[in-house]
């Protein structure tokens, strides 16, 4: 190092040697070359005035800042970088690229404000792309999100943003900041990703947790060639660990020893860990044994990796090596060990260990206090009853030294109570008593959670009384425990009470009153607690906000949950809030959610990201659904690693009425899952389409994916609408002899409904009466009444129509259904009589979206004016062409020509003109109906499918219909 320095020295311009950069630090070398700092010293470098400077001297100033920089000495760095009189931009940069490595990350930004009000006078001091990526990265290690974006946009403006050390600069601040998607933005714009930026995306994934997709990127790693490293290597290790992804991760071994990485110390000890948190005891042992060299963090997982995986005594024999061949090891060794230890029992062994504790000094380490406490305790359940009393003795023994005896007892209770071990509670309690401590608030605060958990209120409340002023962690503890033995009454008279004395609650006070309100159902208290919680300040505890959410929502105001969302800093609360509102049925609060998530960035997990999509599937949402769609997409939730969100597209599109979006949702997945296909084949059996239900079906067999329950109720209705009685008994048998799928009700109303549509009602009989009768539910009779209402059976609906009021008295629509069936027969007179039995018809509702906005039709309200004289024009269009309209499902025996001829009077005719008016010609016309569509009008709909050139769909609450060609999907059974 003198040799370069007297080198560096000699290729300055002649001068006097005052202009000579003085390097005080660099005199304090070891024989190692390593510089030694001394934290507590700040070198005062004397100002040297610009004159007696050369601008190549600005060189060895740098050079000396990168020496500080390197080395960690920051306030040194910081000290000549005040000195020097003139800075370049390597300068500003080395200072900046110390702080964002070494820290405080900020002071890196406060240098680059301070550089770019220098830029303006001096053209020298320019930033470049180097000093951007500094910045960028120094944005991500203080996770200021808004700063790194502005500092992007000044990069595109500038078109510097092409330049690899931003772009890779760039994913990391992202991926810091947890903006996932806008790292995949930047990654997909750069044209060649070197290692860096894959390994940023890597790493970004795992740190974020989306372990999963960081495997489906080091796969893509893999298929495109990129040359791997250790790190890549290391974190690949890391999101297999944490999926417990044992057969990934073997593979991943095989690819480090294929390319000879296997020699990195730190990829090893990633591989033991791998191992242990997969369960995989003899690959962690095989790994450790042919490691070259070891250190204490691999002796460290390998024994926390057999405690972790129940191998006790292996974990002592490896610490006995360890110790006979390091004689040393350090506080995350011990408290593994102990755990092992107090599972054991072997109160010896955790004695020598502790007695180790004693001698180097550990036993003020708060980690293995806990540890070595927890062993003395657990140790006593594996002792004689004889040695088990003289226990406690024993261990305040072996713990003489100790002076906070309180502390030990409150723990030793706490135990207690955890174990339900009370009659070694007592003996603690005595112990206090004889101690004098039992009027310390952890002793007394113990006592009572030992007691009230225990279900010995009463106990509790005696020692309860006895505390002159309780303060908030006895009245806590108790409250608790009447929480929890299920005397809630008591409980909130006690919250009560602690409120009027004035005493202050704290979080877990709170929580527990508040699931007392729960258990009564009392709106007004748990209301009355909000208030309380927003004036004591704890609005802002997260675990307070998500039980107060969660409140709101069991007691069906979701509503006054959403109003929450707000006081949770963390993402968790979307997740919450969204599982109420879809507990509530409140789609459109969902999709209210999810904008407020698009723009604020919030985390999601894969079951909201699921709800949300389900939230959606309706022909009302089809915007919303592609919005979601696209969201979910660029979040990375649409993958082949995802079978639930594959699953809940191709369901959301299918409800939307858009089968052909379903359909290439399925086709672009790469791994097809079970749940895959069945979504497809329900849909398909939905939208009308069985033959191809059916044939997918066959090829589903024929890749070897199993099916279950679900997709055979859909391959059975599918065999209804084709009428193949034989290949649905085929099926049924293949379900319960094959797959072991025990039929469901959803299976027997599937099969009535293959007997029923073909007229087998013999055969309907036969298949009822071998079925125990409690496994029909309403699902099997409405099949059969539907059946009859297409055959025309009177005598086997009536019979229906009894089974269905049986199981529930109060359901009208039976009563109607078998009104209409009367009506569709001619039967004037029966259909007149059951009016009396039907209780009034609610109004009923067709909905339709036209761009963006939904628009509804009410049974008992008069259509506007262009909507009837539309209606009016398609009546006359219809009677020139020769319709005739079907009058059956009119309650009266008047002859046809009296009520003239077509009518177009039912919700779903007008939302379907509105719709014609309003989309441009030849665009289908989807519409919403909330009751069953009638034979008029479905009759009408199929016969203006064949002039008005659009397809039509009604999806009521039987199916979708698709009227095209003078055809409808339903084949006119529904």
């Amino acid at each position: 190092m003198q040799t370069l320095l007297t080198s560096l020295h000699f290729s300055l311009p002649p001068s006097t040697s005052s202009i000579t950069p003085h390097f005080p630090l660099l005199q304090n070398f070891n024989k190692q070359n390593q510089p030694i700092f001394q934290t507590s010293t700040i070198v005062k470098h004397k100002p040297i005035t610009s004159n007696a400077l050369a601008k190549s001297a600005i060189l060895f100033f740098n050079f000396q800042l990168q020496l500080y920089v390197s080395s960690g000495a920051m306030r040194e760095a910081q000290a000549l970088f005040d000195s020097m009189p003139e800075r370049s931009v390597v300068s500003w940069t080395i200072l900046m690229s110390g702080y964002a490595k070494h820290g405080p990350a900020s002071f890196a930004l406060v240098l680059f404000r301070n550089m770019l009000m220098g830029c303006s006078h001096v053209v020298m001091l320019r930033p470049d792309a180097f000093v951007f990526a500094v910045v960028i990265r120094a944005c991500g290690e203080v996770e200021d999100f808004d700063y790194g974006r502005e500092v992007h946009g000044q990069l595109v403006k500038r078109s510097e943003v092409n330049d690899s050390f931003v772009e890779n600069a760039l994913i990391d601040m992202y991926m810091s900041c947890g903006c996932v998607g806008d790292a995949e933005d930047v990654f997909d714009r750069i044209d060649k990703c070197d290692l860096v930026a894959w390994s940023s995306m890597l790493n970004g994934y795992v740190k974020n947790g989306l372990e999963e997709e960081g495997l489906w990127l080091f796969r893509d790693m893999v298929y495109n060639e990129i040359e791997l490293d250790a790190f890549s290597f290391s974190m690949v290790i890391v999101a297999c660990a944490r999926l417990s992804s044992l057969e990934f991760g073997i593979q991943v071994h095989c690819l480090i020893l294929k390319l000879s990485f296997g020699s990195s110390l730190f990829l090893e000890n990633s591989l033991l860990d791998f191992y242990a948190k997969c369960g995989d005891v003899i690959g962690l042992r095989q790994v450790f044994s042919q490691m070259s060299q070891k250190e204490l963090v691999s002796w460290n997982t390998l024994i926390a990796g057999y405690v972790d995986n129940f191998h006790y005594v292996e974990a002592l024999l490896a610490f006995q090596v360890l110790m006979n061949e390091e004689s040393y090891c350090d506080e995350f060794t011990l408290t593994s060990v102990l755990r092992a230890v107090s599972i054991l029992g072997d109160i010896d062994k955790g004695t020598e260990i502790h007695g180790y504790i004693m001698r180097v000094g550990l036993e003020a380490n708060e980690f293995v206090i806990s540890a070595l406490l927890d062993m003395y305790i657990e140790c006593i359940e594996h002792k004689s009853l004889d040695e088990r009393e003289n226990i406690p003795l024993k261990l305040l023994y072996n713990l003489e030294g100790w002076k906070y005896d309180e502390f030990i007892l409150a723990s030793c209770l706490k135990w207690s109570s955890l174990q339900s071990n009370f009659e070694t509670g007592k003996q603690f309690h005595s112990l206090a008593i004889k101690l004098d401590v039992r009027s310390d608030p952890f002793v007394v605060s113990s006592l009572i959670d030992m007691y009230s958990k225990g279900g010995i209120i009463e106990a509790a409340l005696r020692i309860f009384q006895r505390v002159e002023n309780p303060g908030t962690t006895p009245w806590s503890a108790l409250i608790s425990g009447c929480m929890l033995h299920g005397r809630i009454k008591e409980a909130m008279k006690l919250f009560q009470k602690m409120q009027s004395d004035g005493i202050g609650a704290n979080e877990f006070t709170i929580t527990s009153a508040l699931l007392a309100c729960l258990a009564l159902e009392d709106l007004r208290m748990v209301r009355e607690l909000h208030c309380r919680i927003l004036r004591s300040g704890y609005g802002s505890k997260i675990s307070v906000v998500n039980t107060l959410i969660n409140t709101y929502s069991e007691l069906w105001h979701h509503k006054e949950a959403v109003k929450l969302c707000n006081l949770i800093p963390c993402g968790d609360k979307w997740n919450l809030l969204i599982q109420a509102c879809l507990r509530a049925g409140d789609h459109e609060m969902i999709h209210k959610l999810l904008r407020e998530i698009q723009k604020s960035c919030g985390h999601l997990d894969i079951a909201s990201a699921s709800r949300i999509l389900s939230s959606c599937s309706d022909p009302l949402h089809v915007n919303v659904a592609r919005q979601a769609h696209g969201y979910m997409t660029k979040r990375g939730f649409i993958s082949e690693s995802h079978p639930t969100m594959t699953r809940s597209l191709i369901s959301m599109y299918s409800g939307c009425g858009k089968m052909a979006d379903a359909v290439l949702s399925f086709n672009t997945s790469a791994d097809k899952f079970p749940s895959s296909w069945g979504s497809i084949i329900c849909a398909r059996v939905d939208h009308g389409l069985p033959y191809e239900a059916l044939e997918m079906f066959v090829q589903m067999q024929r890749k070897n994916k199993p099916a279950d329950s679900s997709t055979f109720a859909a391959v059975l209705r599918a065999c209804a609408q084709l009428g193949l009685v034989d290949e649905a008994y085929r099926l049924f048998t293949l379900m319960e002899e094959v797959h072991r799928i025990e039929p469901s009700e959803e299976h027997y109303s599937s099969m009535v409904e293959v007997l029923g549509r073909a007229g087998m009602f013999e055969d309907i009989e036969d298949f009822i009466n071998g079925v125990e009768p409690t496994r029909l539910g309403a699902l099997t009779w409405w099949a059969l009444i539907s059946s009859c209402r297409l055959h025309g059976n009177m005598k086997v609906a009536k019979y229906a129509v009894e089974k269905l009021l049986e199981l529930n008295p109060s359901d009208s629509s039976a009563d109607l259904l078998l009104k209409q069936i009367f009506l569709a027969l001619g039967k004037w007179d029966d259909a007149a009589k059951l009016k009396t039995k039907s209780k009034p018809m609610k109004a009923s509702s067709s909905w339709i979206e036209v761009q963006s906005s939904i628009y509804e039709f009410v049974s008992n309200e008069c259509a506007p004016c262009k909507v009837s004289a539309k209606l009016s024009e398609i009546e006359g269009k219809m009677e020139e062409l020769g319709y005739v309209a079907d009058k059956n499902h009119l309650l009266h025996n008047a002859e046809e020509e009296e009520n003239g001829g077509v009518s177009l009077h039912h919700t779903e005719m007008k939302a379907l003109a509105f719709g014609i008016l309003s989309l441009p010609h030849g665009m289908p016309v989807q519409v919403v109906k909330s009751v069953r569509m009638c034979g008029d009008c479905h009759s009408a709909c199929k016969f203006m499918s064949n002039f008005l050139e659009r397809e039509l769909v009604v999806k009521d609450p039987c199916c979708f219909h698709h009227f095209r060609d003078g055809k409808c999907s339903c084949r006119d059974a529904w």
